[in-house]
């Protein structure tokens, strides 16, 4: 036992000083450990894709409504709203989930959509297709071999699209969402499908949330570029956020984002979009908590979440969207196994998107209603005639003659 006050006190600190370094290395540690336990067993080049999903079925539809909505030719146009979710599959066993896997299933329904889909509920119909989602181990090492599993799941997701164009729009409006994994397919999905008429105009916003998008894609995209302001349509919100203070900042850049021909790469060393989803601008000035509408944690997908407004600030910096630590506990990670990696099961944001993607999504439905064709009213289904006897005056009816190949 050390008697020197000195030599105690000189002790406790260079004890402390070694949890502190320990606990630092824990830190560094658990992230390498987590990704080493994420990797996918096997090479992706031998591995045997999951099933093909079939989008004329209902089981490969997350978010669907029971019935269609008017078409396009009624008055309001009305706007559909096609949403591709983040990751819910953090487990390492495949490259490629399938869709029916249980645990990735039961996150994505219960926690992922609830708090991120959820939001676009007033704009109108959300149909959100289950795809081949890309493992989270392909996300944090980008470059690497999982990029391939990135162009199959984006083969899913442009298959569910092209289905529901052909079958359940009706000519409508679309309001294109993506967040986190899902958004960079929505960069894709507008530069192949938003490109030229009619869907170029019936797009009323795409919403990037989460997801890096390079600062040049707007001037490669056939739409009016960024969004200027809250209420401007017909074109881009982006974002992808950090807390202020997360351990591990550099996981912005290693989201994926598209080379220039059309394969996947780092945004590491690339110009960011930022759109700050409390002023809905793509300046740097600090948004101050009384700009926030409310962050929500949705618990179930019927209940309506409680808001916690005035919970943070936020500020675009260098592309990238600093979120002050809320105030709110129920709008910060559980700590968990990998937390930083994952799909919140919250969303910072939650009543700023509702009432912004409403009022762009009203804005375009008058916006089609005044400037665009408006679609055709259907005919009606067609009805079979029976035939009938040919009537002579004064006579009864005759059955019409068979044909044999012989009349005149």
């Amino acid at each position: 036992m050390l008697k020197d006050p000195k030599a105690r006190r000189f002790a406790v600190m260079g004890a402390a000083g070694a949890v502190v370094v320990l606990g630092l290395g824990w830190l560094v540690l658990q992230d390498t450990f987590y990704r080493m336990a994420v990797r996918p067993s096997g090479a992706l080049a031998s591995a045997t894709p999951p099933p093909q999903p079939d989008y004329t079925k209902p089981e490969s539809w997350a978010l669907r409504p029971a019935q269609l909505t008017a078409g396009g030719w009624e008055t309001p146009w009305g706007v559909d709203v096609f949403f591709i979710h983040p990751a819910s599959a953090y487990a390492g066993d495949t490259w490629n989930a399938p869709i029916d896997d249980p645990v990735a299933k039961a996150r994505l329904d219960n926690e992922v959509l609830p708090n991120h889909a959820g939001p676009f509920e007033r704009v109108g119909p959300i149909y959100a297709p289950r795809y081949r989602q890309a493992s989270l181990y392909s996300e944090l090492d980008v470059g690497g071999e999982g990029d391939g599993a990135f162009l199959l799941a984006y083969s899913d997701v442009l298959a569910a699209f092209d289905a529901h164009m052909a079958k359940d729009n009706r000519q409508r409006g679309v309001l294109l969402v993506g967040v986190g994994q899902g958004g960079l397919y929505a960069q894709k999905l507008l530069q192949d499908r938003f490109q030229q008429e009619p869907l170029r105009d019936r797009l009323a916003a795409a919403y990037i949330i989460d997801a890096a998008l390079p600062a040049d894609f707007p001037d490669k995209a056939v739409v009016q570029g960024l969004c200027k302001d809250a209420g401007s349509i017909q074109c881009i919100v982006a974002w992808k956020s950090i807390i202020i203070g997360e351990s591990d900042n550099a996981f912005r850049d290693r989201s994926p984002i598209w080379d220039a021909n059309g394969g996947i790469i780092a945004s590491k060393g690339h110009p960011l979009v930022c759109i700050n989803p409390l002023s809905w601008l793509s300046n740097e000035n600090l948004a101050p908590r009384t700009d926030h509408k409310g962050g929500a944690r949705a618990l179930n997908a019927t209940d309506e979440p409680a808001m916690r407004p005035n919970a943070l600030s936020a500020r675009c910096r260098n592309g990238v969207l600093e979120v002050e630590n809320p105030a709110a506990s129920e709008l910060r990670p559980g700590g968990g196994w990998g937390d930083k990696f994952k799909t919140p099961a919250y969303n910072l944001f939650y009543a700023d998107i509702v009432m912004n993607a409403s009022d762009r999504a009203r804005t375009q439905s008058v916006w089609l209603d005044e400037f665009a064709p408006k679609p055709a009213t259907p005919l009606p289904p067609a009805t079979t005639l029976e035939e009938e006897g040919i009537h002579r005056p004064g006579g009864e009816a005759q059955p019409v003659p068979a044909e044999d190949g012989n009349r005149q």
